[in-house]
């Protein structure tokens, strides 16, 4: 057992929708694939009009989608897939979005299945009149849908039985997106692959997926931590911690590297700079984007190249990708009290004309 005293929780009272699908469990040398279907076509948008919804309990203005699930059990280790597929409804933008495991104890944050970054447009704005003169010559056509697919066999403990799952999709539109989202287990055909006896507890999640919360803008001020205590010894102990940097004007952090110091019990155990310089291979998907023209050498030359705003490399994420976590070996952690602590070198202050702030989340799992 694992008692938390977390820097950055904020409960949420939610309503329960449960979700037909029968529970499996994998005996013997058979393998067994289940898909279960969290929600199919749905639209997530923003209004009073999708608050109002009988088929789902919708929250923060209709943004935060919430039903319980169905997760089968198996004997043998599976691996366990998160698959989002998104369309735009008539949102232009690029949105933050989670397909979230809600505890529920409440004194534990939200657990991240994927976070994902909605393109410009895809789909809706796909076949649009001024659509192909956006379009660079080497995207051959503007893509329908975008897709995504992330790997949680580690968060396997925890999705067991029956769980409460969350959708949050940070549209301020009532055009919005369609979205489906689904978990895959795929069953494994050896004989002695049995499911490994491990837990998972979520440390930390900054992520505002809630009306009652706030962007979190405490990184300029300072590390900030999370502490735990363990009753027993925590085995192979890993850490998973996904970031992601946000404000959108020049030079803000969404624009800016910034190196994360992740330290435990005084100890540095990660020292990184989330940073992706390949947006440019998301641009089939970002049919809306801005497009600018930048001085560049060629041939002898200088001449004007275009450049599209989903192009230029960002803080851990590009327009129509997922973030990306990075995990962490702690090895053996002892019984006692343990504090991991989170410092983002050069973390810019949030002003209503910058709008700086970190998404992060660390879950940590073990065997005991």
């Amino acid at each position: 057992m694992m008692r938390r005293i977390l820097f950055w929780v904020i409960p949420i009272s939610i309503a329960l929708l449960l979700c037909s699908c029968g529970e499996k469990i994998d005996f013997g040398g058979e393998r067994h694939d289940v898909s279960v279907v969290f929600c199919e076509n749905v639209h997530v948008h923003f209004g009073k009009d999708s608050v109002q919804d009988a088929n789902w309990d919708r929250r923060d203005g209709g943004r935060l989608l919430v039903r319980n699930i169905v997760c089968p059990r198996y004997t043998k280790q599976p691996r366990v897939w998160a698959r989002v597929t998104l369309t735009s409804a008539g949102d232009p933008w690029d949105k933050e979005g989670a397909l979230l495991l809600l505890p529920a104890d409440t004194t534990e944050p939200a657990i991240e299945l994927m976070r994902f970054f909605t393109p410009f447009g895809v789909g809706h704005f796909s076949d649009a009149p001024r659509a192909d003169e956006y379009r660079p010559v080497y995207v051959p056509a503007w893509e329908d849908s975008v897709s995504w697919e992330v790997d949680i066999t580690h968060l396997l403990p925890r999705l067991q039985g029956e769980v409460q799952l969350g959708l949050h999709l940070d549209t301020w539109t009532d055009a919005g997106y369609e979205v489906s989202a689904r978990l895959d287990f795929e069953g494994s055909p050896a004989q002695r692959h049995v499911v490994k006896k491990r837990k998972a507890e979520g440390l930390l999640n900054t992520l505002k997926y809630s009306a009652q919360q706030q962007l979190f803008t405490g990184f300029s001020d300072g590390p900030v931590s999370a502490t735990w205590t363990a009753d027993r010894a925590q085995l192979r102990a890993q850490l998973y911690y996904t970031a992601s940097g946000h404000g959108g004007h020049d030079g803000g952090d969404e624009f800016t590297p910034c190196e994360h110091v992740l330290t435990l019990d005084g100890e540095e155990v990660l020292r990184y700079t989330p940073w992706r310089d390949d947006c440019a291979s998301f641009r089939r998907f970002n049919p809306t984007s801005g497009v600018w023209t930048e001085p560049t050498f060629w041939k002898g030359d200088t001449i004007q190249e275009r450049i599209a705003s989903s192009d230029y490399s960002r803080s851990g994420w590009c327009p129509g990708s997922t973030a990306k976590t990075v995990k962490i070996d702690l090895g053996n952690l002892s019984p006692g009290s343990h504090q991991l602590e989170i410092g983002i070198t050069d973390a810019q202050n949030y002003t209503d004309s910058t709008q700086n702030f970190w998404n992060v989340a660390a879950v940590l799992t073990y065997a005991e």
